[in-house]
C-alpha cells in the first residue's frame, strides 16, 4: 500500500506543480536517466528532457491560470513501474478567455531508490 501511495504522491506533485506553474518542481519529477516523452492534448510527440521542459515553459508563460480536478483514477504498479489512467477536469484561462474541459491522461513513472521520476504524460481532450 505504501508504494501505492508514494505514486499517488507522485502524480500529485505533477498536477500541483502544473496548477503553480512551478518549473524547477517540475524539471525535478521528470527521470533524468530515461529518454522522456510527452503528448500534451493537440500537439505532437514531445522527446527528451529540454524539450519537455521548454514545452512547461511556453505553456506556463501563456496561462494565466490552471485549476485540475483529478477523477477516475486508474493505478498500476510493476516492479519499478507505475502508471496512472485519470481524468482531468481542467479550467484554464489563457488570453483572457476562460477554457473549461476534460482530457483523459496517462501518466508513467519509473521508482529509482524509492522516488518515481515521470517517462511520460500523455494527455488527450474529450469530445462531449
Amino acid at each position: 500500500m505504501e508504494t501505492t501511495d508514494s505514486l499517488i504522491e507522485a502524480n500529485t506533485r505533477f498536477y500541483r506543480a502544473f496548477e503553480l506553474f512551478d518549473i524547477e518542481e517540475m524539471n525535478e519529477l521528470w527521470d533524468k536517466e530515461l529518454a522522456v516523452t510527452c503528448i500534451h492534448p493537440g500537439w505532437p510527440l514531445i522527446q527528451g528532457r529540454s524539450e519537455i521542459l521548454q514545452s512547461w515553459i511556453n505553456i506556463f508563460n501563456n496561462t494565466m491560470v490552471m485549476q485540475f480536478t483529478i477523477t477516475e483514477s486508474s493505478i498500476k504498479i510493476e516492479g519499478e513501474w507505475g502508471w496512472i489512467v485519470c481524468t482531468e477536469s481542467l479550467r484554464s484561462v489563457v488570453n483572457g478567455k476562460v477554457n473549461e474541459g476534460r482530457v483523459e491522461a496517462t501518466n508513467i513513472f519509473r521508482r529509482v531508490k524509492n522516488q518515481w521520476y515521470l517517462v511520460h504524460h500523455h494527455g488527450s481532450p474529450i469530445i462531449n
